[in-house]
């Protein structure tokens, strides 16, 4: 995942270059100001992909199962019946 955070601003990197350079400022301030922009797009997406993955995944919900839990025979006796063994 780092590499292709990495490589991402990489590529943001050079279309800065390319855009501040087609501006004709000078050599030095193109790259601060690209080096700038490589430092954002990868603290970016650094910052979004970290609260993506920490969102708890909710469990999926099983239409089919019974609401008193996996057992249907139990739930049919009541909360207070014995489980069979397995």
């Amino acid at each position: 995942m780092n590499k292709i955070i990495f490589q991402i601003g990489m590529l943001a990197f050079c279309v800065s270059t390319v855009l501040f350079s087609s501006q004709g400022s000078d050599l030095m301030e193109t790259v601060a100001r690209s080096f700038v922009v490589f430092v954002v797009t990868v603290c970016a997406l650094a910052v979004v992909l970290f609260a993506v993955a920490s969102i708890p995944a909710r469990p999926a919900i099983r239409p089919n199962m019974p609401a008193g839990g996996s057992n249907p025979s139990a739930q049919s006796m009541g909360d207070n019946a014995p489980h069979a063994a397995a």
